[in-house]
């Protein structure tokens, strides 16, 4: 669990610092350098190199900074193809941080691994009360996914992920935020649930022209809501549950072309209104 935001306080930003030739590193760089602020993502697409930040190696950059664009589709990002993953910001200290934001871009490319993640895979860093307003598409049908959330608290996010292989949308230590947007994997989950994502409210999600739509499938994937899920073009399954929690659906409305609404392998939800039965 992520610390108490008491005593840290947004620090006012020093200055602005644009994304040049794709060069992430180079950009965090220039930003430690002014003591934090925003790096500014000018519209256009921008070729990047697989990049990792690793927030450990810059002493001036904390609680202070923030990634912006103009707009999903207008500031682009593209990772190229291959093998490994697009991009990553993490700490290898394990440290917590507070009002971090990315909003405004969208991360492309066609990658075998994760394209864009947040945060170690092993928990060890927090993300707390944070802005995230961004989109993903991964195009390798061979991905593992398109965008990985892992340790993120308090925190509400608009996202649209797309992949053509792989999770959507991978949830893996999400706690008490709220998620809103669209998931699409063509040949894989749009949506997963995982680890200790718990205490959620999903306000609104659009799950299409995909081959499976949400998946509960931790064991402490406990007390999550949706409070609208809509659904169509699913080839298999749009609402999977196979972990021993509750979970409720506020209302949910089936479109065309869904082979099957849902199936369950453990624990419990209830559907409000809906226009066809959760059998």
């Amino acid at each position: 669990m992520g610390r108490s935001d008491e005593g840290h306080t947004m620090t006012q930003s020093s200055g602005i610092v644009t994304l040049q030739n794709g060069d992430w590193t180079d950009a965090f760089q220039r930003l430690n350098e002014l003591g934090g602020g925003v790096i500014s993502v000018p519209p256009g697409t921008h070729d990047c190199e697989p990049s990792e930040i690793d927030l450990a190696e810059y002493d001036s950059i904390n609680n202070n900074f923030g990634i912006r664009g103009a707009g999903m589709g207008t500031s682009k990002l593209d990772f190229g193809s291959g093998p490994g993953d697009g991009f990553t910001l993490a700490d290898s200290n394990g440290g917590d941080f507070f009002y971090i934001e990315i909003t405004g871009v969208g991360f492309q490319g066609q990658r075998e691994g994760v394209l864009f993640r947040l945060g170690r895979d092993d928990h060890a860093d927090a993300y707390n009360s944070c802005t995230l307003a961004f989109g993903t598409n991964n195009g390798s049908p061979d991905a593992t996914a398109a965008c990985r959330l892992n340790h993120v608290l308090n925190t509400r996010h608009f996202g649209v992920h797309n992949t053509s292989g792989g999770i959507a949308l991978e949830l893996r230590q999400f706690q008490f935020g709220g998620i809103r947007g669209s998931t699409s994997s063509r040949q894989g989950r749009s949506l997963v649930l995982e680890g200790y994502s718990l205490a959620n409210v999903v306000e609104w999600l659009n799950v299409e022209a995909c081959e499976d739509g949400v998946h509960i499938s931790g064991e402490d994937c406990s007390i999550n809501r949706f409070g609208m899920l809509y659904g169509a073009n699913v080839a298999g399954t749009l609402w999977r549950h196979d972990a021993p929690v509750s979970t409720q659906i506020d209302a949910a409305f089936i479109g065309d072309n869904v082979d099957t609404v849902a199936e369950t392998t453990a624990g419990e939800y209830t559907v409000g209104l809906s226009n066809q039965p959760f059998d």
